[in-house]
């Protein structure tokens, strides 16, 4: 593979840079010189620095260090990802039993977590199987998540009320929000760790629905309004307009849940193909169960 110096020699050069502008006050000329021929490699602090001056972040830098492609470890969480959004369970059920006996752990854990996605999907109680329980364990076992270990978390919460009972769930918050918080910044959210915490407050609302714990429920509303608006994507507040409006409909003022629930259809019918399909489902299910439970209340 090529040397990191010679990745970044390529870099300078397509950004018209010169060894001064990226160099200057980080190692000598004679240096640079041997470490941009793959000769000497260089401490990560002075790396990170060199980073800083060709203004590339070191994730980024990874990428093009790889030709432009993602890491393996990526390419198969991207592999699975799609998998689940596009609803190909054939395809994802084939891909972890292809990888789940691989000798690269990566393949193994990311195998793993694709059997708890076909578990927890459209299930309300699951029993953990072997291959599951390899990711279920390692998250459970890990004191502080990396933000990419806190991607695979929401896939927990119906994992841990199946095998624990709802009570075990408010713990598992706080360690999520403590995570997340961990991330944010005076600048802002530079590393998206808030559309994390807002997929997951999404996944704890749906599970203590599933397990009809309307008091955990209810509760999630302080969470999600407790999000800063002005550092979540589009995507993350649609989402969170879409769990307040289901809210709503179980608790709150019905008919503006709904209107809220109607807007958000009425901008997924304006694309073609739909941005997500499990929007109109989420909405019919929920829609039917809050009549429900209203109902009973009544």
């Amino acid at each position: 593979m090529t040397a990191f110096g010679q990745t970044i020699h390529q870099i300078r050069l397509t950004k018209d840079l010169s060894q001064q502008a990226v160099y200057s006050g980080v190692v000598s000329r004679s240096f640079a010189n041997r470490f941009e021929r793959g000769q000497n490699d260089i401490a990560a602090t002075k790396l990170f620095k060199i980073l800083d001056n060709l203004g590339i972040s070191a994730d980024e830098f990874r990428f093009i260090h790889r030709n432009y492609q993602p890491t393996p470890l990526a390419q198969a969480l991207l592999q699975v990802e799609r998998y689940y959004q596009q609803q190909n369970f054939p395809a994802l059920a084939t891909w972890v039993r292809e990888h789940v006996n691989s000798p690269r752990s990566y393949e193994r854990l990311v195998a793993s977590y694709g059997d708890i996605l076909l578990l927890a999907y459209d299930h309300s109680r699951i029993a953990l199987t072997k291959t599951a329980r390899i990711a279920y364990d390692h998250l459970r076992q890990t004191k502080t998540w990396s933000l990419q270990e806190l991607k695979f978390v929401p896939v927990l919460v119906p994992l841990l009320a199946s095998s624990e009972g709802v009570a075990a769930l408010p713990a598992l918050t706080r360690k999520v929000e403590q995570n997340c918080q961990r991330y944010q910044t005076a600048w802002g959210d530079p590393l998206h760790a808030l559309p994390v915490l807002t997929n997951y407050y999404g996944t704890l609302f749906q599970v203590t629905l599933n397990y009809h714990d309307y008091a955990a429920a209810k509760a999630i509303k302080s969470k999600l309004l407790a999000l800063d608006t002005q550092r979540l994507t589009w995507d993350e507040r649609l989402s969170r307009q879409l769990w307040l409006g289901i809210w709503a409909l179980f608790f709150g003022d019905a008919v503006a849940g709904q209107q809220t629930l109607d807007e958000i259809t009425a901008l997924e019918d304006r694309f073609r193909p739909t941005i997500d399909q499990s929007v109109y489902e989420i909405i019919r299910i929920r829609t039917k169960q809050a009549r429900d439970y209203r109902a009973k209340l009544t």
